[in-house]
């Protein structure tokens, strides 16, 4: 018999809500959840993790210059060898 907290660390950070959802399906086999700690409050660790991922956005809007030439772009090579 474990605790929701238990299960969670052991189950990789899973949700809790996908880890009722294998037990009442019989995903897993040889483990009970304590009834009396069905339930879990915040994961440290969670909530380290998503602290410290920035959301990469879907869509690339690059700026735009308002007139020509105020943002050039150029391709440097060198020193070239010279034989």
């Amino acid at each position: 018999t474990l605790t929701m907290e238990e299960l969670h660390a052991r189950l990789s950070h899973i949700a809790p809500a996908t880890i009722r959802e294998m037990l009442a399906k019989g995903a897993v086999e040889g483990v009970k959840l304590d009834p009396l700690h069905e339930t879990m409050g915040q994961c440290e660790s969670c909530e380290y993790a998503k602290a410290t991922c920035k959301p990469i956005g879907k869509i690339h809007e690059p700026k735009h210059c308002e007139k020509f030439g105020d943002e050039v772009h150029t391709d440097l090579w060198g020193p070239s060898p010279i034989q």
